[in-house]
């Protein structure tokens, strides 16, 4: 197994901010597919990099975490996208129907990015620098 690069850790930190700032009039946001693969790809990372069985077991349940946390902030935008893209087809919707709608995206988006962080900062303080380096390289 590979390890994960320093970009596709970035990168899946970031995809749901960009993805939820970048919502497209005309199509869906292209997906990135959160796998069984992502997870072993991860969890061998780990094992390589982090010989204590209980960090590397608690760093595997992290990863974890921090995987269904962006699969549901990644279907969380697919439905408002479609709920945006109904509403742009509706030359009668209102500025308040879209409104509400934001509302209510927001209201479900923050608390998961906040988990999502907190994920990460728990991530971190089970390695030491140099292990998360290598971890996210």
């Amino acid at each position: 197994m590979r390890k994960l690069s320093k970009h596709t850790i970035v990168f899946l930190i970031a995809l749901p901010l960009v993805a939820a700032l970048f919502i497209s009039c005309s199509s869906s946001p292209k997906k990135v597919e959160l796998t069984d693969e992502t997870t072993q790809e991860w969890n061998a990372t780990v094992d390589q990099t982090i010989k204590e069985p209980e960090r590397a077991a608690k760093l595997k349940q992290l990863g974890q975490q921090l995987i269904d946390v962006s699969a549901s902030i990644q279907q969380d935008v697919e439905i408002f996208n479609q709920q945006a893209m109904t509403l742009h087809e509706n030359y009668d919707a209102t500025h308040e129907e879209l409104q509400k709608l934001v509302d209510e995206f927001s209201a479900k988006r923050n608390p998961k990015f906040a988990e999502y962080r907190d994920i990460i900062f728990a991530m971190r303080s089970e390695a030491s620098a140099d292990e998360w380096k290598a971890l996210t390289d």
